[in-house]
């Protein structure tokens, strides 16, 4: 079966290329039902045709099919070529929970209602009546998460398994080793603080974020061979020991003037130390109009959180309204780069 490619695309007339284009729920839907019916996790041991696989994931095996058959087309299954049925590709095996690189729980806060709904409401963020998740759930997504468990389960581990394979690429084209202590600002679950002391085993860190995320990422860490490594601490303490503070997508998701408010608090943690550096992992956008998957993150978060993405000079306005001055940006991970700022 032919996959839509960039390429055939391109070969569409205007209009359909267009259609395409808005009807991107016509192609994002089928994954996350997919991933809503745990369909990777049933083939994991083999191929199997349609009715035996709508029978083990507990759907109707026509609707199944036509799903199915429109996921091929994405390159996301395909047909067995012995003629057992339907297999994984490499694409879709990312489906599966506990895989390098898991998209499952991602796949899922993506296609929640609750996340759909706010760029149902976008348009009402354009016409300056707040962030678009607010207009349609009445709070905050953060508020929301602390209401919602199933839906911040999925918050977190959306990010985790992308995480671990930044924190990766990050030690190799940062130079962290000269940092004794890491301070992890907002740092979820912990899966870049661990990649990172991983990585350097003279080093130990402290995970800042909320009472709530702090018990998981303590029990994460309870067993495993950083424990004695890792110091935890609620948002609103930060270490005053820590020569490296690290955040790692958590300016994206606010306004300039919440950020300044934020980076004034690790300032004050910084100050008197001016070996310390502020550290962010955020995406810098292109300043021209080539593809960039940063201006699409950059609606994301202005639908769910009022935030934004920034370019270059943006960062550079933004550290120093906060009395930081910026001193490199090393590209990393695609669309990460990792921002070095020093106090001014």
């Amino acid at each position: 079966m032919t996959q839509l490619t960039e390429s055939s695309q391109a070969q569409l007339p205007p209009h359909v290329r267009l259609m395409t284009i808005v009807a991107g729920k016509w192609m994002a839907q089928p994954i996350v039902i997919l991933a809503e019916l745990d369909v990777a996790e049933a083939l994991a041991d083999g191929p199997l045709d349609t009715p035996a696989l709508a029978a083990r994931v507990g759907a109707e095996a026509d609707a199944l099919g036509r799903i199915l058959r429109a996921a091929a087309c994405l390159g996301v299954v395909a047909r067995d070529p012995g003629g057992a049925g339907w297999r994984m590709t490499v694409v879709g095996e990312k489906l599966r929970a506990g895989v390098p690189n898991s998209l499952r729980d991602f796949t899922l806060f993506m296609g929640d209602p609750a996340t759909m709904s706010s760029f149902a409401a976008l348009t009402g963020t354009m016409r300056g009546e707040g962030p678009a998740f607010d207009l349609a759930h009445g709070r905050p997504l953060f508020e929301h998460l602390a209401h919602a468990p199933e839906l911040a389960r999925r918050y977190q581990g959306a990010w985790g398994p992308l995480t671990a394979e930044l924190a990766e690429e990050a030690a190799r084209d940062y130079d962290f080793a000269r940092f004794r202590v890491l301070a992890d600002i907002g740092g979820g679950n912990g899966e870049l603080l661990s990649g990172l002391l991983t990585a350097l085993p003279g080093a130990r860190g402290v995970l800042v974020d909320r009472p709530d995320v702090l018990e998981t990422a303590r029990a994460r860490f309870a067993d495993g061979p950083l424990a004695d490594r890792v110091d935890f601490s609620p948002i609103g303490e930060l270490p005053t020991d820590a020569d490296a503070y690290v955040l790692k997508n958590v300016l994206h998701c606010f306004t300039d003037d919440a950020c300044a408010d934020l980076l004034a608090d690790v300032a004050a943690a910084m100050k008197g130390r001016p070996h310390t550096r502020l550290i962010l992992v955020e995406a810098v956008i292109a300043e021209d109009d080539r593809f960039d998957w940063a201006k699409f993150i950059d609606i994301e978060v202005m639908a769910n959180n009022g935030g934004r993405e920034r370019t270059a000079a943006e960062w550079r306005a933004l550290l120093t309204r906060a009395g930081f001055s910026l001193t490199s940006i090393t590209p990393t991970t695609p669309p990460q780069s990792i921002i070095e700022a020093r106090l001014a």
